[in-house]
């Protein structure tokens, strides 16, 4: 896919250009991004642009350092259905799309196991359709079990399509979803 076909939603359109960086009569001083005031809401997210060429690009606010890894060739980070989906689990799970750090792992060539640990200081790594083995991590996790390793714990599941999809591996991450987040 190149840039010139590049197909963004509606969403990420005006997330990318909430701010003026113009000058008015209102605002006398241009507002970045990133020094905005942000007004968030439960089940959306933001993008985050990078400030250096070597940091990996993610969607999300990492706020509890919760770091979610997706291979997909097709979109920037996930097609609207898979992002609807997955906020959906967060939600269920008392987590919000500010709590995560969603990582497009295709997308990335720099997405290793020491630059993921660098840049994001993950406490918990949910593997969504992505091999951990590919990505440099040195340990073997098996579907739906919690791996701990490195003060961390890590749990491996299917593609977002393959879960929307299948009605038992719903109820497989969800059973290992609940133990993981202390859900009742």
């Amino acid at each position: 896919m190149s840039l010139d076909n590049l197909k963004l939603s509606p969403y990420l359109l005006t997330k990318m250009y909430e701010h003026s960086l113009i000058n008015t009569a209102e605002n006398k001083q241009p507002v970045l991004p990133e020094k905005a005031s942000k007004k968030k809401q439960v089940g959306k997210v933001d993008p985050v642009s990078t400030t250096s060429p070597d940091q990996i690009p993610f969607l999300g606010n990492n706020k509890r350092n919760i770091l979610i890894t997706v291979d997909e060739k097709d979109h920037a980070f996930l097609a609207e259905a898979d992002l609807d989906f997955l906020i959906t689990v967060l939600n269920a799970c008392s987590v919000t799309p500010e709590d995560v750090a969603l990582v497009n792992c295709h997308r990335v060539p720099g997405a290793t196991y020491e630059n993921l640990i660098s840049q994001f200081s993950p406490a918990i790594i949910l593997f969504m359709g992505t091999e951990p083995q590919l990505l440099g991590f040195p340990v073997q996790i098996p579907r739906y079990r919690i791996q701990k390793y490195n003060n961390q714990q890590y749990v491996c599941a299917p593609s977002l399509q393959e879960l929307a999809a299948n009605k038992e591996e719903k109820k497989q991450l969800w059973g290992v979803l609940k133990t993981l987040f202390s859900i009742p």
